[in-house]
C-alpha cells in the first residue's frame, strides 16, 4: 500500500492522529536541530488549536499516511483580517526516513485545498542549509526575510533606567484596561516601521475590536508594558506564556514610536517587563536579523542567539503546477 495524502480535521481528530502529528514534528526537529529542546505534546496541541500571536486561525492540515500511520503533514494558517487575507502561513514536515520519495511535494501540492482566497504562501520555519531550505529552493520559493531566535535565562530582574520627564509606564496582565486599549493598539501598529525584509505579512493591522476578540479567546497569559508620553503611546512590549510550559514565555512585539527613539526606551521597557514575569524561568524571542538595534538591546539584557531561520515565499498558483 502506497502513501495516501488527505485532509485532517484537527478539531475532530482522534488522539492517535494528534500524537502522530507530534511524532512527525519531533522526529524532524531531532534530526534537523538536535540541540533545540523539544516541547511536550500538550504545547504542540495548544499551538495547533489556537490563533497565533499575529491573529492567524488554528492550523488546517493535510497529512500523508503510510499503512494508516502519519508520516508527514502540511499545515496552513489563514487570517480573517483583511490585511492578511492574501496570505497563508504554511509548514511542510516529513519524517526524515520518508524523505526523497515525493511526499513533501505531494503535501505542498495539496495545500491549496486548505485555503480560501489566499494567493501567497510563506513558510517561516526554514533553516539555512537544512533539508527544508533545499526543498523550498527546488520548488521555486524565494527567501524574503531572515530571523534570529534568542533565549534569555532569568536569574534576576535587571535594573530599570529612570524614565525621562513626561513619560509614564503602565503595566497589566490579561485584558487591556479600557482607558489604555487605544494607545495599546497604536503602539502595536507602530511595528509597521520595523525591518522585516520582503515578507507579505502585515504585522500592523490591530484594532480595538481585534484585540478584544483575541483577549476573549486567549489560551495563555499575556503581560503588557505600555509606555506613554503625555497620555499618548510612545512604546509597548508584550510577553506571552502558554499554559503547557508555564516556566517558558515568548517575548512578542516590542516597538518604540519614531518620535521617541534614540533615548534608550526600548531597553527600558523590556527591562521593566522582566520584573512582571512571575513564575517564568526562560524567555524566548525572535527578531529580524536586519533589526540590528533590537538585537543589540536583547544582547544587553542577556539574550543569547540560538539559531537563524528564514521565511520563504511562493504564489499559491505555482503550487498547482
Amino acid at each position: 500500500m502506497g502513501v495516501v495524502v488527505e485532509k485532517l480535521d484537527f478539531a475532530a481528530a482522534a488522539q492517535v492522529d494528534r500524537h502522530g502529528l507530534y511524532e512527525v514534528a519531533t522526529a524532524w526537529a531531532a534530526e534537523d536541530a538536535p540541540d533545540r529542546e523539544q516541547a511536550p505534546v500538550e504545547a504542540y496541541i495548544a499551538m495547533w488549536e489556537s490563533r497565533n500571536d499575529l491573529g492567524f486561525e488554528p492550523a488546517r492540515f493535510v497529512v500523508a499516511r503510510e499503512n494508516g500511520k502519519i508520516v508527514g503533514y502540511a499545515q496552513a494558517e489563514v487570517s480573517e483580517a483583511e490585511a492578511n487575507s492574501h496570505l497563508a502561513l504554511v509548514t511542510v514536515v516529513v519524517r526524515p526516513r520518508h524523505r526523497r520519495r515525493g511526499i513533501g511535494t505531494a503535501l505542498l501540492r495539496a495545500t491549496p485545498s486548505l485555503l480560501d482566497r489566499q494567493t501567497v504562501i510563506e513558510s517561516w520555519s526554514v533553516g539555512p542549509g537544512e533539508p527544508g531550505d533545499h526543498f523550498a529552493a527546488a520548488l521555486g520559493f524565494r527567501v524574503v526575510t531572515s530571523m534570529t531566535r534568542q533565549r534569555l535565562r532569568l536569574t534576576g530582574p535587571p535594573d530599570v533606567a529612570e524614565l525621562p520627564a513626561g513619560y509614564e509606564l503602565v503595566t497589566w496582565k490579561g485584558a487591556a484596561p479600557e482607558e489604555f486599549v487605544e494607545a495599546y493598539v497604536e503602539g502595536l501598529n507602530a511595528i509597521a516601521g520595523a525591518p522585516f525584509g520582503e515578507t507579505a505579512l502585515d504585522h500592523a493591522h490591530n484594532t480595538v475590536e481585534s484585540i478584544r476578540e483575541d483577549e476573549a479567546e486567549a489560551l495563555s497569559d499575556r503581560w503588557v508594558v505600555l509606555l506613554l508620553h503625555e497620555g499618548s503611546a510612545a512604546g509597548v512590549t508584550v510577553v506571552e506564556r502558554k499554559s503547557a510550559r508555564p516556566e517558558y514565555a515568548e517575548q512578542l512585539h516590542t516597538v518604540v514610536l519614531p518620535a521617541h527613539r534614540g533615548k534608550g526606551l526600548g531597553l527600558l521597557i523590556k527591562s521593566r517587563m522582566l520584573h512582571e514575569l512571575d513564575g517564568v524561568e526562560t524567555v524566548f524571542t525572535r527578531t529580524s536579523s536586519e533589526n540590528v538595534h533590537m538585537l543589540r538591546v536583547n544582547h544587553a539584557l542577556g539574550y543569547e542567539d540560538q539559531y537563524t531561520y528564514m521565511a520563504v515565499q511562493a504564489k499559491t498558483a505555482d503550487l498547482q503546477a
